[in-house]
């Protein structure tokens, strides 16, 4: 089955209930789209913001099916520049990450955090971090992101509160907010 033979069109994706569980089912129902998504989430395309939104709306209930295709999401999102693209990619990161450091953690998704995948996750949450053109939600998620990759990766959390603190005074309210919750972890 591919998303011609199903008829999809990615214009119709949004971020409404009815869009997302639909999303989430179709792939649910044919797992064999999932690797044309994630391709189709890469390209140049017009709409290909809306297959990382895609990508995002499976990661929140079936981040398991993610699992076997991080390293290609990972090298794709190397590629992205448009915010509406970058910023669902961060969360499926951060979501990746908590669901590893986090109070229960995912058998799966520690099994496929490698210290490779927490190295790429490291250097796109750097680059989102300090991108100016970013929106704030990207940045916020690679906050979080890097202070738990940290924990495994001795140089981040250093880098993380230098970066944190250099733009914290033109950093909008929403940037400081998150910024002073991993400042006071970072410092405790």
């Amino acid at each position: 089955m591919t998303l011609e033979e199903l008829q999809f069109d990615i214009k119709k994706v949004n971020h409404s209930m009815e869009s997302r569980t639909e999303a989430v089912a179709l792939i649910v129902k044919y797992p064999e789209i999932l690797p044309e998504v994630i391709k189709r989430a890469f390209n140049n395309e017009k709409n290909h913001f809306k297959y990382c939104w895609w990508l995002e709306f499976l990661n929140r209930q079936y981040i398991e099916m993610l699992c076997p295709h991080i390293h290609k999401i990972l090298k794709g999102a190397t590629k992205l520049t448009n915010d509406s693209a970058i910023r669902p990619i961060a969360k499926i990161i951060e979501t990746f990450v908590l669901k590893t450091y986090g109070k229960d953690p995912n058998a799966t998704v520690v099994d496929v955090m490698t210290s490779n995948v927490k190295e790429l996750m490291v250097a796109l949450s750097f680059e989102w971090l300090i991108n100016e053109k970013l929106n704030v939600a990207a940045k916020a998620y690679s906050m979080t992101s890097l202070y738990y990759l940290g924990k495994d990766v001795s140089w981040v959390h250093e880098e993380l509160q230098m970066v944190i603190e250099q733009n914290y005074a033109v950093g909008s309210a929403a940037y400081k907010a998150r910024a002073r919750m991993v400042l006071k972890k970072l410092v405790s």
